[in-house]
């Protein structure tokens, strides 16, 4: 989780401050540390599924909220890198995305 926020933060970050994608110095680094938080998230998840003892068939609710949820963290990178206009609003997105991710797998509502 802390790769993700990095990453995302940062490209949040250096977009709102005028930053472009092509003068980003630590690009590379960026993309591994996004692309490797997502992996452990994902490996992390299944992983919960399989302690849970929960099916991959019918999966409930709250799995694929977290999956679209996913997602969404990794295609908004993208989005970030833009228009500092779109990296502003999510500077406060990106939190409260992860927050209910939080809460879907801590309280696992049907």
């Amino acid at each position: 989780m802390f790769l993700l926020f990095l990453s995302l933060g940062g490209v949040t970050l250096y977009s709102i401050n005028g930053g472009k994608k092509s003068d980003n110095k630590f690009k590379a680094i960026v993309a591994i540390s996004h692309g490797v938080g997502l992996l452990l998230l994902l490996v992390a998840g299944f992983g919960l599924m399989k302690f849970r003892d929960i099916s991959h068939s019918a999966l409930p609710v709250w799995i694929i909220l977290k999956i679209v949820i996913w997602l969404a963290f990794g295609g908004l990178l993208t989005l970030a890198y833009k228009n500092a206009k779109y990296a502003k609003i999510l500077w406060f997105v990106f939190p409260i995305m992860g927050l209910f991710a939080a809460y879907l797998a801590f309280y696992q509502p049907s």
